[in-house]
């Protein structure tokens, strides 16, 4: 039978790594490269990533699993964070707190210290309880400032989720992902890995042998006696679909759903996201010590998240290479090596809710739906779906 993948990020490869061999595939992409948010750059001698980076052995089931099937080898990485408040001057590192000398004298610095480690105490103690509420009401209600909510908890939230302002961010998608992440504690910490030769290593393996379809954007998708995939270039058959895309595109491309699954999908959106791959050191903190994996850049209402590339993949090369989220500080033209859009779920209180009937999207039906969206956004949530899919067509 013949299957058609539309899109082709994780959870697009999950089902096409599973599902090869038990039908006839083909993958449909509109972009000139397989991978989706696994996005590998090469270099001279060595490569970078500018999606998909780092993993651990605790939190990735599904994709260790994938990962070990397809021989994928890792390297060790650093995950340290950091934080540079134009406005205010603090900058701060999460192993080195006081690496900003002046911190050492500052009352407000040391208060800051204590407020995180009660955060860590109140979130242990309401794990559990799938609260709805807002980051910003949560803070409110157990004690925690404004400086905290402006240099801690919304600096970390917004890099993890590459969503500008978490205020309004469901407290109860939040405490789990950073208990399971080793975030809700200073003292739990995971090792991080990122993949060896680059992350797309992965992609080229399961798409070897398959029918790819590259720059090729899907129109549409109809249900009939069979599966009719339309594209801007020609009309195609179908025994199944998946649609493994965001949901607002899936939303496009399925026509004459039920209007059940037309509003489940209609209450995920997205973050545009301007990722440029660079080298100009400029936007880092000023105090080297701070330097950091991920450093958030904080200048009021503006803010961006720079990946430190050296010391996430360790390139073997004396440049340092950036990555700059949505970047508010001038980047030296000469200095700029791509600049790349990604769209990121926005996770809200109402979908956050919703999330818990997605899989009413896959029940009765030859159209299937799969994508991160359907827990946290990451690609740990985007290959479990993919493996929910996989079991229904197995």
């Amino acid at each position: 039978m013949k299957l058609a993948i539309v899109g082709s990020g994780i959870s697009a490869m999950t089902c096409a790594h599973y599902l090869k061999g038990k039908y006839d595939i083909s993958i449909f992409e509109k972009n000139d490269y397989l991978g989706g948010h696994t996005h590998t750059h090469r270099m001279d001698g060595f490569t970078l990533d500018t999606g998909f980076i780092v993993f651990n052995l605790h939190t990735y089931p599904n994709l260790l699993k994938m990962f070990e099937e397809l021989g994928i080898e890792r390297r060790k990485s650093d995950m340290s964070f950091a934080v540079h408040n134009l406005r205010t001057g603090l900058q701060y590192t999460g192993y080195k707190p006081f690496a900003q000398r002046r911190n050492l004298l500052s009352p407000r610095h040391w208060k800051f210290l204590r407020e995180i480690q009660t955060f860590f105490r109140v979130g242990q103690r309401d794990l559990q309880k799938n609260n709805p509420e807002s980051i910003r009401e949560y803070c409110k209600k157990n004690g925690l400032s404004d400086y905290f909510l402006e240099n801690f908890i919304v600096p970390l939230s917004s890099a993890i989720w590459s969503t500008p302002d978490t205020k309004e961010f469901p407290i109860g998608l939040l405490l789990p992902f950073f208990h399971n992440h080793g975030l809700l504690s200073a003292r739990k910490k995971f090792q991080w890995y990122t993949v060896k030769g680059g992350s797309d290593t992965y992609t080229k393996k399961i798409a070897a042998g398959l029918d790819i379809h590259l720059n090729e954007p899907v129109l549409s998708v109809k249900e009939g006696s069979a599966m009719q995939l339309e594209t801007a270039r020609q009309a195609y058959v179908f025994d199944y679909v998946i649609l493994a895309c965001h949901s607002d595109e899936s939303l496009a491309i399925a026509k004459g759903l039920p209007e059940k699954k037309q509003e489940l999908l209609s209450k995920f959106r997205y973050n545009k996201n301007l990722a440029v791959l660079h080298c100009d050191e400029a936007v880092m903190p000023p105090v080297r010590d701070v330097w950091s994996s991920w450093n958030h850049i904080i200048d009021g209402e503006k803010t961006s998240t720079v990946y430190w590339l050296n010391m996430l993949q360790g390139p073997k090369t004396p440049t340092n290479y950036f990555v700059s989220i949505n970047p508010f500080q001038k980047i030296r033209e000469d200095k700029i090596i791509r600049t790349i859009q990604y769209d990121h779920p926005l996770f809200t209180i109402e979908n956050f809710e919703l999330q818990k009937r997605l899989q009413e999207l896959n029940e009765d039906t030859r159209i299937f739906f799969a994508g991160a969206y359907f827990r946290h956004g990451f690609h740990e949530d985007g290959c479990k779906s993919g493996m929910d899919v996989v079991r229904r067509l197995q």
